[in-house]
């Protein structure tokens, strides 16, 4: 008979090679892990032609206290929730927040893969928040098995300076404090195997963000057009999400999975600094992490669109209970800033399909590492600064690991 596949967690126990293996079982409502990265994109933006990433994940949910804590830390950028349940009503929870993007360097936007450096600005940000929840704990039970609504108030700071590079007929945006309202829904009823990848059930949810700056006067300018700042002085954005793991018709095995996720947004008077950016995460599967769309074979944040729709389908085989291939096609409808005739700028909605494929391994040291490789059939790339032409090529490889894990109690 097939062995069933590890859950995530639980204890396991198979014969390899002739050896017996013990996977202890380990406590998931305490996780600290660490992670880095490269990607690499030949012939893509310069800057971000080969980028590095890495963060610190913090994951604390002390069930007995009804308190829940989950940050993800990097130095730059910072994402911490933090919520405590109300005595009385037990589902209701305080939510307290911190969202920031603070980096001292000038960043441009990119145009069918160029840089267009008069652009170039520093931007920053930081956001509170203060609010309520409501948790529901859903099938299958595991400790991350629940529906979590979350309404918040973000009170923050922008600030903005030009750079060397930043062309004098290009405005740079005023400091201001902006004031937000952030509605989230995370709903996870998903079953992890042994390396945290989605194995059997859904998860879902989305955003809706309505934002007001105190102070904002005109801003920007050519080779893009002159934003509408009194418009987009109060703005708003939605976007979702849906991601299902299922085995295969026709097949009663579990080696063999299908996951498929779609994630759309759409938002109105959204501009450079209040829009969605795409793609939001490189890999990774974590119950809010998956809420972030991803475009494999685009730099990060490359794409500034104003709506999108991404759809993804994965076919993943259990080679070895720590060993699982995949092969992957994407399609999205996405904004894409492109050159005209005339030398200008515009917002093209254009489809972009991809194609892939990767593993996902144990590693040494009780480690993870996934290498992914990816041809984006609609981004734009100029090799060797020649005429941008459609298509290109994207890898990265992406290590983490576990930090201090303990056996459940």
């Amino acid at each position: 008979m097939e062995e069933p596949t590890p859950h995530a967690g639980r204890d396991f126990r198979t014969k390899l090679f002739g050896k017996q293996i013990h996977v202890a079982p380990r406590d998931r409502r305490s996780v600290t892990a660490a992670s880095f990265g490269i990607q690499w994109i030949p012939d893509g933006p310069s800057q971000l032609e080969v980028l590095p990433f890495g963060a610190l994940y913090v994951w604390r949910n002390w069930d007995d206290d009804n308190r829940r804590l989950r940050g993800t830390f990097s130095g730059a950028v910072n994402d911490l929730d933090y919520s405590i349940g109300l005595r009385s009503f037990p589902n209701w929870t305080l939510i307290f927040s911190l969202d920031n993007f603070i980096v001292p360097l000038g960043r441009s936007e990119y145009v069918e893969g160029q840089r267009i450096r008069e652009t170039e600005i520093e931007w920053s940000y930081v956001f509170g928040g203060v609010g309520i929840g409501y948790r529901l704990p859903v099938q299958p039970f595991r400790q991350d098995s629940a529906v979590n609504l979350f309404l918040t108030y973000e009170p923050g700071y922008r600030w903005f300076k030009g750079t060397g590079h930043t062309s004098p007929q290009y405005g740079v945006p005023s400091d201001t404090y902006e004031g937000r309202i952030h509605f989230r829904v995370r709903t996870d009823a998903m079953t992890r195997n042994l390396m945290e990848l989605p194995h059997a059930g859904v998860t879902l949810g989305g955003d809706v963000f309505y934002g007001h700056r105190a102070k904002w006067v005109a801003w920007g300018g050519p080779p893009f057009e002159t934003p509408d700042f009194k418009r987009e002085r109060t703005y708003w954005a939605m976007s979702g999400y849906v991601l299902a793991a299922t085995g295969l018709p026709l097949l009663n095995s579990e080696k063999h999975r299908l996951v498929s996720s779609f994630h759309g947004g759409i938002g109105e008077d959204l501009d450079r600094f209040s829009t969605f950016r795409l793609p939001g995460r490189p890999t990774g599967y974590e119950w809010d992490a998956v809420a972030l769309p991803m475009i494999h074979g685009v730099a990060f944040n490359e794409l500034m669109p104003t709506h999108y729709a991404l759809a993804n389908v994965q076919y993943r085989y259990e080679a070895l209970f720590f060993l699982y291939p995949y092969v992957e096609a994407g399609w999205a409808f996405v904004e894409q800033a492109r050159f005209t005739s005339q030398g200008k700028i515009k917002q093209v909605t254009d489809s972009m399909p991809t194609l892939g494929v990767g593993v996902v391994s144990g590693a040494p040291w009780r480690s993870q590492i996934e290498l992914n490789y990816t041809y984006n059939f609609g981004i734009f790339r100029d090799a060797d600064g020649g005429i941008p032409t459609r298509g290109g090529h994207g890898m990265f490889l992406f290590w983490s690991k576990e930090l201090g894990s303990t056996a459940r109690g």
